[in-house]
This record gives C-alpha cells, sequence and structure tokens, in this order.
C-alpha cells in the first residue's frame, strides 16, 4: 500500500509531505520499511533468521549481492513460509530523568511540540540532494 502511494506521488515531489502530515512519519523512516518490504516479498525466508530488522537494512546490499552471487542459498530464501507467528513483548515504562531536572509548567504546555522533528531531517535531506 505504501509503496503504490509513494510511487504515485514521488514524481510530483509530495511524498515528504504526505509522510510527514498524512502518515505522521519520517519519509526516510517510510522508505526503509518499504525496501524491507520489497526485499522479504522477494526472499520470506530471511525474516527468521537471527538477522536483526536494522542489520538487514544496513547490509540489504551486501545481502543482495550475496544472494544473486549464490544460486542455492537464493533460492533457499525464496522459499515461501508456512506459517509466521510473531510474539512481541513490549514494557514501556519509566519516569521523568535521573537528574535534578523538575519540569515546569511551561515545559508541559499545550504549546509544545513533542513530534520528532521529521520536517528538519526532511528539510535537511532535501537540501542534500539538491547538492549533489
Amino acid at each position: 500500500m505504501y509503496q503504490q502511494l509513494k510511487d504515485r506521488y514521488i514524481s510530483d515531489g509530495e511524498w515528504i509531505q504526505i509522510c510527514r502530515e498524512d502518515l505522521n512519519i519520517c519519509s526516510q523512516t517510510a522508505n526503509r520499511y518499504i525496501s524491507f518490504y520489497e526485499l522479504v516479498s522477494v526472499y520470506p525466508r530471511i525474516v527468521i533468521t537471527s538477522l536483526t530488522f536494522e542489520t538487514i537494512m544496513y547490509c540489504k546490499a551486501e545481502i543482495l549481492e550475496e544472494l544473486a552471487r549464490d544460486f542455492e542459498l537464493s533460492m533457499r530464501f525464496k522459499m515461501p513460509l508456512r506459517e509466521v507467528s510473531i510474539n512481541a513483548a513490549m514494557n514501556i515504562g519509566g519516569g521523568w530523568p535521573t537528574s535534578e531536572y523538575e519540569p515546569t509548567a511551561d515545559d508541559v504546555s499545550t504549546n509544545t511540540n513533542w513530534d520528532a522533528a521529521w520536517e528538519f531531517s526532511d528539510m535537511v535531506l532535501a537540501n542534500v540532494d539538491e547538492h549533489n
């Protein structure tokens, strides 16, 4: 779904804006997950290796190069999975920082913007792309 959305709007330069405003995510994060989906749709058995998502994405080019070189390994990774069950246990907790910091009313006001500064990172990446 995201790949189709990206393909539709990338030519108009609206992809970053759609990610930011409609999907509320960073465009680079969306692109990583789209790339992961593309890899897993061709090589589904890569998800049952001991490699983490971060490792797979960091080494994606090397993984694809090795799979292109080793036909037998490639065929083993292309075999469909019979059943996948993903169990996740999340523990989200915590408190205030351990320092002597005491929040003020200004720190927790309704005017505070708690987003992840995606607009800024997208702007920086767009500027880098323009200069290259």
